[in-house]
């Protein structure tokens, strides 16, 4: 019985200990209509002081595709936007992978996320986002981005926010 509470305790303290903040900044003046097909730009892949990235640009443009297509299918992944309609055009401001479970240092991202109606900007938000200082290791910058671009979608699209732990400021 006693080592039964001692693993439960170590388990919720340890579980504690594992919380990232993700937040997403967002203005957007209007919803865009149900059905529209968004383009999203591929981004340049991201740097920190002396590291690249290959392929981040590329993941990130994904990631937010994905998390479209249920509100706008038909949206894709474009390397060059086409005039009009609707294009997000990504910028990675920040992009830091940590060996966290080594150094403590948690990972980091930033993404700025611009919304462009007819060669307008229309909205923005920005995606900020840290890992937990505990971790048993693996996890990457774009693992903390799912969940607030699920959210900006919904907020493109007007929809209510369900069970989501990021925290929105408009």
């Amino acid at each position: 019985m006693r080592s039964a509470i001692l693993g439960l305790l170590c388990v919720s303290l340890l579980s504690g200990c594992y919380v990232s903040q993700r937040e997403l900044a967002v203005q957007i003046p209007a919803t865009v209509p149900a059905g529209t097909q968004i383009a999203v730009l591929k981004p340049a892949d991201a740097t920190f002081e002396s590291d690249n990235f290959p392929g981040s640009g590329g993941v990130v443009a994904g990631k937010l595709t994905a998390a479209l297509i249920p509100y706008y299918p038909g949206s894709s992944v474009v390397t060059t936007a086409a005039p009009g309609g609707y294009v997000v055009k990504p910028q990675l401001l920040h992009w830091e992978d940590r060996a966290t479970e080594w150094s403590g240092k948690a990972d980091r991202v930033k993404v700025s996320l611009p919304l462009y109606r007819d060669g307008k900007l229309v909205g923005s938000a920005l995606v900020t986002a840290n890992s937990s200082w505990w971790t048993l290791g693996g996890d990457q910058p774009e693992d903390l981005i799912d969940q607030p671009f699920a959210v900006y979608a919904a907020k493109l699209a007007g929809r209510p926010i369900k069970d989501s732990l990021v925290k929105v400021k408009e």
